[in-house]
C-alpha cells in the first residue's frame, strides 16, 4: 500500500501561507516531503513563518502582492526555478469585508476583497495551467492540481457582507469551470469551504471591520458546532492534491463541522 507520502504533489504553491490556515497547508505539504513555495503579502510573518518552519528546508519563500500580475509571474518563476516544475497551486489567500449589503458597501472595499479573494486566484491559477501545460516537464505529463479555498459564504447569504460573499461564490465557479475545461489535460481543480477557524484571518481588515466581524461570529457561534481544526484541513488538502484523489474534480466540499447543514 502506498502512503500519502509518496503520493502528494511534489512541488506545491500555497498563498496566504504566512499564518492561519494557509500555514497549516504549507506545514503539511512540507512534513509530507513536499518542496513549497510560500507566498504572502506580509514580509515579516512570511519570515517568522519560515523560520517556524526552518526543520524542513525544502521552501522558499516569496512576498508578493497577488492582485499584481508582475508579482504572480514571479512567485511561479521563482518556484519554478527553485523546485523544476510547479504541481499544484493551492489559493489560500483572503480577506474579509465590513458585512454590509450592496447598499451600504463601498466600492473601494469591493474592489479590494474581489480583487484578492477572486481575480488574485484567477491569475494565479492562470500561471499554474500554463506551468502543467508546459513541454519539458517531469516524466513528459501534462497535469496538476488547484485548489481553492471558498468559504460557507460562497454557499449561503448570510454568512458576510457582499463582497465577501459574492467573491467567494464567484471562487466555486472558477473552480468548476477549470475543472471542466482542462480535464482532459490531466488538470484537476476542487474546492473547499471551510466554517468557522480560530485563525487571525480577520486582523487584516480594519478595526471597524474586525470588530463588526467578530460580533457576527459570536452571534453565529451560537448554531456553530464548533470552530475547524486547521490542521484537518491542512491534511486535507494534501488528500486532495494525491494520487488517491484523481477521481475528484469539480467538487466543492464543506468542512464545516455540520453548520451548513443547520
Amino acid at each position: 500500500m502506498t502512503s500519502l507520502l509518496s503520493q502528494t504533489a511534489k512541488s506545491v504553491i500555497v498563498t496566504g501561507a504566512a499564518s492561519g490556515l494557509g500555514k497549516a497547508i504549507a506545514s503539511e505539504f512540507l512534513r509530507l516531503g513536499s518542496y513549497v513555495t510560500l507566498v504572502d503579502i506580509n514580509a515579516d510573518r512570511l519570515k517568522a513563518t519560515s523560520e517556524d518552519l526552518s526543520a524542513y528546508p525544502r521552501h522558499v519563500t516569496a512576498r508578493a502582492d497577488i492582485t499584481n500580475k508582475a508579482d504572480v509571474q514571479s512567485v511561479f518563476q521563482q518556484a519554478v526555478s527553485s523546485a523544476g516544475q510547479v504541481d499544484a497551486l493551492v489559493n489560500c489567500a483572503g480577506i474579509m469585508d465590513d458585512f454590509q449589503g450592496a447598499g451600504e458597501l463601498a466600492t473601494d472595499l469591493w474592489d479590494s476583497v474581489v480583487g484578492v479573494n477572486l481575480t488574485a486566484p484567477f491569475m494565479l491559477s492562470g500561471e499554474a495551467i500554463r506551468e502543467f501545460l508546459r513541454e519539458g516537464r517531469d516524466g513528459g505529463a501534462t497535469g496538476g492540481t488547484i485548489i481553492n479555498i471558498s468559504s460557507l459564504a460562497g454557499l449561503r447569504g448570510g454568512f458576510s457582507g457582499a463582497a465577501y460573499a459574492a467573491s467567494k461564490a464567484g471562487l466555486l465557479g472558477l473552480t468548476k469551470n477549470t475543472a471542466a475545461l482542462y480535464a482532459k489535460a490531466g488538470i484537476r481543480c476542487n474546492a473547499i469551504c471551510p466554517g468557522g477557524m480560530a485563525t487571525n484571518f480577520m486582523e487584516k481588515g480594519s478595526p471597524d471591520v474586525r470588530g463588526t466581524a467578530w460580533e457576527y461570529v459570536m452571534k453565529m457561534s451560537e448554531v456553530n458546532p464548533g470552530f475547524i481544526d486547521v490542521n484537518k484541513l491542512g491534511r486535507m488538502v494534501a488528500f486532495l492534491c494525491s494520487e488517491d484523489a484523481t477521481d475528484i474534480n469539480g467538487s466543492v466540499i464543506t468542512a464545516d463541522s455540520g453548520w451548513n447543514a443547520i
